[in-house]
């Protein structure tokens, strides 16, 4: 595709925005991670006048001013290159809906889990219809919720691995009644997936900050840092 400027995407989620350059062959390159609130103080920072942008958003604040400073930001009204029938697409937020898109780039059906603040489940099927989803906590929303509502559980911080069973003391209890539990959650919702898919192999791809904890447990295909971004370039694509 030629370009009269070059494309920047931008993935705006709770935590973070990542901005990935298109390059000529196609490939994204991540340039920055910026935290949100401190992108969302001064956006026009980041947003250079020899670059076209592009951007999923789920932060309301933060989308209105990207769309305020006309960067394309997806949004449910766009054409995309999924067909949807029984889903209402004015309830999915923009990740979900470039999940969906890079999903129709690869085999199918597929579906993609995106491991972030939240974790989010977009179903594609063979004919290339979007079926929806599902949503859960992610392992930190489940820390918070333990710190949160008693008076003396701490906040734990990610770790790249569990406890072994059982739990010796209150910190590893924690660590593994909520990553087990997130675990246990997403292969739950997998193997009630693939039920509805019983002719095909139902491809699972993992993407999202927090993927690699999940890929050492769970059988899923990684799709890369830059899963989503690609997906707002197949939408920006086919509005475009």
């Amino acid at each position: 595709m030629h370009l009269k400027k070059p494309l920047t995407v931008l993935n705006v989620g709770n935590t973070h925005v990542h901005l990935f350059d298109l390059m000529e062959n196609g490939s994204l390159v991540r340039r920055e991670v910026l935290a949100t609130a401190d992108f969302a103080e001064s956006p026009v920072r980041w947003l250079d006048e020899s670059r076209q942008f592009a951007a999923s958003s789920v932060v309301p604040a933060v989308t209105r001013i990207l769309s305020s400073l006309g960067v394309f930001v997806v949004s449910p009204e766009m054409t995309f290159p999924f067909s949807v029938r029984k889903l209402d697409l004015s309830t999915v937020g923009a990740d979900r809906l470039a999940n969906a898109a890079r999903l129709t780039e690869g085999k199918l059906p597929a579906v993609c889990i995106d491991f972030g603040t939240a974790v989010t489940f977009e179903i594609v099927t063979e004919s290339g219809e979007f079926t929806g989803g599902a949503i859960m906590p992610g392992r930190m929303l489940l820390r918070h919720a333990l710190h949160d509502y008693t008076a003396q559980l701490p906040l734990l911080p990610l770790e790249d691995s569990v406890p072994e069973l059982p739990g010796r003391c209150t910190r590893d209890a924690m660590r593994i009644g909520t990553d087990l539990a997130a675990v246990g959650a997403v292969r739950e919702i997998l193997s009630g997936l693939e039920k509805q898919f019983p002719s095909a192999f139902l491809r699972k791809v993992a993407c999202g900050g927090d993927r690699h904890f999940f890929l050492g447990y769970l059988e899923l295909e990684d799709g890369g840092d830059d899963f989503t971004p690609q997906g707002v370039r197949r939408i920006w694509e086919c509005n475009c």
